[in-house]
């Protein structure tokens, strides 16, 4: 951190934490403390997003700066954070999240000191109030042993390992529980900070901190060298993770349509394998980016970087930073699954970002359907089907996967939003066509169905279901509300109810009555293959009886194909 604003701190933290009367004692605790077990998460700090509370309702982000000291040795962090903001109506008090096992030692409101306090896993600053439509400051003082992942990322927290040669490798992953498990954050998908985040790192000098956006510079002192990492573009709280190792650099450029000048490739790593990691970043990695680009559009950071760094754990899709732990293995479709999908997030996630936790199958159901989709790029049909058969015998179908309330991310503990989203969008895709289909998803992007006609900086989008609902059925001509409730907002898969009798064959939705689809069909009879289209509305379509019937031959519907098991709740 800087020393004027260190300096700052401590003065205050001198004249006006009490804290400062019982250094000695508090210093034996917190040094004690550090070998204490990992403690559990206070059940506000485990939660991100849902419903945001009236408090942090009333102000909008602007930029966030973080200066954080992390030692290894002891797992412990100490650091200044300041957020800039917006007050939305007269406020009395700012609220933000923060683990409550971190000691804070002083906050300041514009640069004033302010009282501070922990409640339900909130850090409360009062004592100065701040008029409508005024941006302020808040500056927050603390140190601690921050909550360590136990199953990272599905269980969210700090990442402390050692390379293979005992070099301390640290990272973070917070994408389900939030931004408030290492530093204090405004913890909510609504509330990007327009202006982005300056992130000052310092770390012994054997090591380098890598994170988002663009390095300005390094500055070493003693033995601890600090990294200042920039981005200037909105960036979700829980896209700032550290990334601390041994790590060299391997660098190549790219350029597409947007670009005057190119984009550098970097990736970090802490493998010596050269011919590893040229093969992933030159061959894999860069044949998947040009698919995105040709697919999507273009790359949304190009004025920054495209960053990928290796982490102690499988992965995360941070914006300009994504992490990489899948081990330079290509799986049974011929490219690495993990690169592919945390990569297709910089699309579904940081560039589109779902407007609430309830709109999570935006992220997750778009990115996990990129794979199918690229797999028909690399290997044909059959890489397809595969994907795509693997996802429905997956689903569970024991909720909604957008509920009709507001729910925490806590709500998705399946995979549903990854594999029903697919299958939703593969049916959609076959519904409206392949044309009414990729305008649709490049408008929820990027916001235009061409989007190789804007600049960078591309300014990102925050959509709703009900946003892709609304484009989806602009690009078809047609009302799709029907569609999108049957497939997303019930729980169980729709069941097509085939009838037949010695006049023919008809087919109805029992659960969704009101639902009409052109079913397609092959009829086999004298040795003769037809198609047709019968209505799912109990119309008979005639058949003679002994004519051979295949249903639906192409796969075009998602529905209950029996071989499931019905949903079972714990």
């Amino acid at each position: 951190m800087s020393r004027y604003l260190r300096a700052s701190i401590l003065v205050l933290v001198k004249f006006y934490s009490l804290c400062q009367f019982l250094l000695p004692l508090l210093l034996a605790i917190l040094l004690t403390s550090c070998a204490v077990s990992n403690a559990p998460l206070h059940p506000q700090t485990a939660l991100s997003s849902g419903t945001l509370s009236a408090n942090q309702a009333l102000y909008d982000v602007q930029h966030y700066r973080l200066e954080l000291d992390v030692d290894p040795e002891r797992k412990f962090i100490e650091g200044v954070v300041v957020m800039q903001a917006v007050a939305l109506a007269t406020l009395s008090l700012v609220e933000l999240d923060l683990d409550p096992r971190f000691e804070v030692l002083a906050a300041l409101i514009d640069g004033e000191p302010v009282h501070f306090h922990s409640e339900d896993g909130k850090l409360i600053l009062s004592g100065s109030s701040i008029p409508a439509n005024n941006e302020f400051t808040t500056t927050v003082s603390y140190r601690g042993r921050p909550y360590e992942a136990e199953n990272p990322p599905w269980d969210g927290g700090f990442v402390w390992a050692k390379t293979e040669a005992g070099e301390h490798w640290i990272a973070t992953a917070v994408q389900g529980r939030g931004c408030d498990l290492y530093w204090p954050c405004k913890d909510h998908i609504s509330d990007k900070p327009e202006l982005g985040a300056d992130m000052l790192i310092t770390v012994p000098s054997s090591l380098t901190a890598v994170m988002n956006g663009v390095l300005l510079s390094q500055l070493s002192l003693g033995e601890s060298t600090t990294y200042h990492w920039r981005t200037q573009n909105p960036i979700s709280a829980y896209h700032l993770a550290l990334n601390i190792g041994p790590f060299k650099k391997y660098e190549i450029q790219h350029s597409n349509a947007l670009t005057e000048n190119s984009i550098p490739v970097i990736y970090y790593h802490v493998t010596n394998d050269m011919d590893k990691i040229k093969k992933l970043i030159e061959e894999d990695f860069i044949a998947q980016l040009e698919f995105f680009e040709r697919t999507l559009g273009p790359y949304p950071w190009g004025e920054e970087k495209i960053g990928i760094v290796e982490i102690p754990y499988l992965g995360m899709e941070h914006q300009t930073m994504n992490g990489y732990g899948n081990g330079y293995e290509l799986d049974s479709y011929g490219f690495d699954w993990l690169m592919q999908h945390e990569f297709s997030h910089e699309w579904f996630g940081n560039l589109m970002t779902q407007a609430e936790s309830e709109d999570f199958w935006l992220h997750e159901g778009f990115a996990n359907y990129m794979q199918p989709v690229y797999a028909q790029q690399v290997i044909g049909d059959a890489g397809y089907w595969s994907y795509m058969w693997d996802f429905y015998n997956g689903m569970v179908n024991c909720k909604p996967i957008v509920p009709g309330e507001t729910v925490s991310m806590d709500y998705f503990d399946s995979n549903d939003a990854y594999y029903k989203g697919s299958w939703t969008l593969h049916t959609l895709r076959g519904l409206i066509g392949e044309e009414a289909f990729w305008r649709s998803v490049r408008r929820l992007i990027y916001d235009t169905a061409n989007p190789w006609t804007l600049s960078y900086p591309i300014q990102p989008t925050r959509r709703s279901s009900d946003d892709f609902v609304r484009i989806a059925s602009e690009e078809y001509g047609k009302d799709l509300s029907w569609f999108f409730d049957m497939y997303l907002r019930k729980a169980e898969l729709p069941h097509l109810l085939q009838e037949r009798n010695n006049e023919g064959v008809s087919f109805s939705w029992p659960n969704n009555p009101g639902v009409e689809f052109n079913i397609p069909i092959l009829v086999t009879q004298d040795g003769r293959l037809s198609e047709h289209t019968v209505p799912s509305t109990g119309e008979i379509f005639p058949l003679a009886e002994d004519a051979l019937l295949q249903v639906d031959p192409k796969v075009t519907l998602l529905r209950n194909f029996g071989t499931t098991e019905a949903c079972v709740l714990e």
